[in-house]
């Protein structure tokens, strides 16, 4: 009997974790058509409610799902990179638009959605060259010292920027990072002014970056930015392509709509 119990144990333990993985990739899938109710996703994916509000826990704490009131949710950013990865993130049109805008400007192009006091990117699009920028899809990025996180701030109020820092605090990268509340408030009032953001070397040397936020059920809820080395692009050519920055976040905020 000891034997058996011995050769059994693994085994049972093995398929009650094998029987929870996939109840939680059930869940996930439930939610794919988009933000549902947690009795919806527990019919869906074949599960109690009790289990279902379980498992969304975890997968909200792991960063896979985000709650967005009223009893719903939906995929969260790193879900979203984990798609873009396989080439599932997004309809078509928005690596296409993203691909638009690389080739008029000729640099690297991130799309970055928020995922709590920070933000993930979902998609990259690889400047023209042999020259290829560190980041990488799922990347998580501060908002404090990036044009995509700055033009985001820029679209909270004050109060909604503090408790970010207050849960990221303000890790200084690079001589010209923003270490200082005050100082981060003051740049996101020239931000609000201009309509973007610009990363001047604040969160890694020798790169320049242009920034704005993307809108998302009326909210901030991630950014687009254009990314280019600051020894072969000068920052007033950078700024020149605002109008076809704006263009691509007003396609992508449709097509994510």
């Amino acid at each position: 009997m000891a034997a058996r119990e011995l050769a059994d144990g693994p085994a049972s333990e093995g398929a009650r974790s094998d029987g929870a993985v996939t109840r939680a990739l059930r869940v996930l899938e439930a939610l794919s058509p988009g933000a549902r109710k947690l009795a919806e996703i527990a019919e869906a994916a074949g599960v109690t409610r009790t289990n279902a509000h379980r498992i969304l826990g975890v997968l909200t704490d792991a960063g896979y799902v985000q709650p967005v009131g009223g009893g719903s949710y939906r995929l969260a950013p790193r879900s979203a990179a984990l798609g873009a990865a396989l080439g599932l993130a997004a309809p078509g049109g928005v690596e296409r638009a993203l691909h638009e805008l690389g080739e008029k400007v000729g640099a690297t192009v991130h799309l970055a959605l928020r995922s709590g006091s920070h933000a993930v990117y979902v998609h990259k699009i690889d400047a023209p060259g042999p020259v290829r920028m560190a980041s990488s899809i799922g990347m998580r990025i501060s908002l404090h010292c990036t044009a995509i996180g700055k033009a985001m701030l820029a679209a909270l109020d004050d109060a909604a920027v503090r408790a970010v820092v207050a849960e990221a605090g303000l890790p200084v990268r690079t001589p010209n990072t923003i270490g200082d509340v005050d100082a981060l408030a003051g740049a996101l009032t020239e931000v609000r002014a201009l309509g973007y953001a610009v990363d001047d070397e604040e969160n890694e040397q020798g790169i320049r970056c242009l920034g704005m936020a993307l809108p998302r059920d009326g909210a901030p809820g991630g950014g687009i930015s254009i990314s280019t080395l600051t020894y072969t692009t000068p920052r007033d050519q950078l700024i020149s392509y605002r109008a076809a920055l704006a263009d691509t976040v007003d396609q992508v905020a449709t097509l994510l709509a």
